[in-house]
C-alpha cells in the first residue's frame, strides 16, 4: 500500500466566531503530525500517506466504531475516492467522533479525504 500514490486530504472551515488557533488546535489533536495551511477560512492537510491518521485510527479501535466507519466509507466511496467527517468540536477534546453529516457538528466538520486507493485496502489499514 505504501508504493501506491495515496493522498489524504483534510479541511475544515474556520467560522468568523472561531479562534484560528482553536480550530488548529482541534485539527492536531486528531491529525498530530500534518503541517496545517488556512486558505480562505479553511485549514487544509494534505499527506502522501495513511500514517497522518494513525491517532483517528487507535481512537476508532479503541472506541469500536470500526464497522460505523467502514459503512461511511464504503457509502462515500467512488472511482478511489472516499470520505469520512468528524466532530471538530470533540477533537478540540481530543476526541474522534464519527458524524454521518455536516448537520451533526454545529461549527462544520473536518472532512477527511482519501484519494488514489481501493477501498478495500483503507479498510485493510484501519483493521490493521
Amino acid at each position: 500500500m505504501e508504493h501506491e500514490s495515496i493522498e489524504v486530504i483534510a479541511i475544515t472551515p474556520i467560522n468568523l466566531t472561531e479562534d484560528v488557533q482553536k480550530v488548529a488546535f482541534a485539527v492536531k489533536n486528531v491529525l498530530p503530525d500534518s503541517e496545517l495551511v488556512i486558505r480562505k477560512n479553511n485549514l487544509y492537510i494534505k499527506m502522501n500517506n495513511f500514517n497522518g491518521l494513525r491517532k483517528i485510527k487507535d481512537k476508532i479501535r479503541s472506541k469500536k466504531t470500526l464497522a460505523v466507519l467502514q459503512r461511511i466509507l464504503y457509502n462515500n466511496y467512488n472511482m478511489q475516492s472516499t470520505w469520512f467527517l468528524l466532530n471538530k468540536q470533540a477533537a478540540f477534546s481530543d476526541v474522534v467522533v464519527l458524524v454521518e453529516n455536516e448537520n451533526e457538528s454545529p461549527l462544520g466538520p473536518i472532512k477527511i479525504t482519501v484519494n488514489g486507493c481501493e477501498l478495500e485496502r483503507i479498510n485493510e489499514w484501519f483493521e490493521k
